[in-house]
């Protein structure tokens, strides 16, 4: 199986401070038509949050726009610039009956459908920019694990549960994350917590559970671990491709560029064919 993710889009409906940096609609339209001419294509494709960057309906039309190649295998989950009604309006055919406004305030769900369990975790707050992992949330990620104890599963969810050291992201980020990873570490059929928010690739573990965090399809944060540091950064938009291999999660980091490259077909078919073969690899 595999899993495309997708974070941190931004799409705007109008002109912003930050385009000058990078045009977040045409970063994601290549993002999203890469991922759509990939040889393997993904069986999924997660969209962790910060989809827009103000909720608007004009923001979200234009999102729809850009992601109707992969519309058909979408998973969304909201950010914290996200506007709950007006994602869930944009999302009705992707978001499982289950997902109501009613649902305890946030917009978490469960895809049983795949060889790997998804689990979507809101950890948004209405109205302001930083997350919670409250009782209610914890309450219903452990009931939702303890349903499927040997269903190989993964979580994603916005807001990283760890201090990343970009330290203005950190302390508005996510409260309770240790509470978050407590619950992980009494579930331990998942094999992966992949988040968005910080415009960066970072990966950790929370006991036996690997954690990563995907970059942003459109600006990245510059990677400076000063406490008063802060930048934006004109790096390559980028994306994860998780594969499930039936043992395991393995996370590949990939960017969107036109740099150059070189073809490898006739190595990779002598080293192929030696392996089928049995045969050594030596030095010559």
């Amino acid at each position: 199986m595999l899993i495309a993710q997708i974070s941190d889009c931004h799409v705007r409906a109008d002109g912003g401070r930050f385009d000058e940096l990078v045009d977040t609609s045409a970063s994601l339209a290549a993002v999203v038509a890469e991922l759509a001419s990939l040889p393997c294509p993904p069986d999924v494709v997660l969209a962790t949050g910060d989809l827009t960057e103000s909720g608007t309906h004009e923001e979200y039309d234009r999102l729809a726009e850009l992601l109707a190649p992969v519309a058909d295998r979408l998973a969304p989950l909201p950010g914290n610039h996200d506007e709950p009604d007006a994602f869930r309006g944009a999302f009705a055919n992707r978001l499982p009956v289950t997902v109501t406004p009613a649902a305890d305030g946030h917009c978490s769900y469960v895809l049983d459908e795949h060889p790997v369990r998804l689990v979507a975790l809101d950890t948004t707050l209405l109205g302001r920019h930083d997350g919670c992992f409250d009782d209610s949330r914890a309450a219903w990620l452990d009931r939702v694990l303890s349903e499927a104890p040997q269903q190989p599963t993964l979580v994603f969810t916005h807001f990283p549960p760890f201090a990343t050291g970009l330290c203005f992201m950190d302390e508005s980020g996510l409260h309770d994350g240790d509470r978050l990873c407590e619950v992980l570490a009494g579930h331990p059929q998942v094999r992966l917590l992949t988040c968005g928010h910080m415009h960066r690739p970072i990966m950790t573990t929370a006991g036996i559970t690997a954690i990563t965090v995907c970059p942003s399809t459109g600006h990245q944060l510059g990677l400076d671990l000063h406490p008063s540091a802060g930048s934006l950064v004109d790096e390559p938009p980028g994306y994860l491709l998780h594969r499930w291999d039936g043992e395991r999660v393995v996370t590949h980091t990939a960017t969107v560029w036109s740099g150059r490259s070189f073809d490898l077909g006739p190595f990779v078919s002598t080293i192929r064919a030696r392996a089928a073969a049995g045969e050594p690899f030596w030095k010559v």
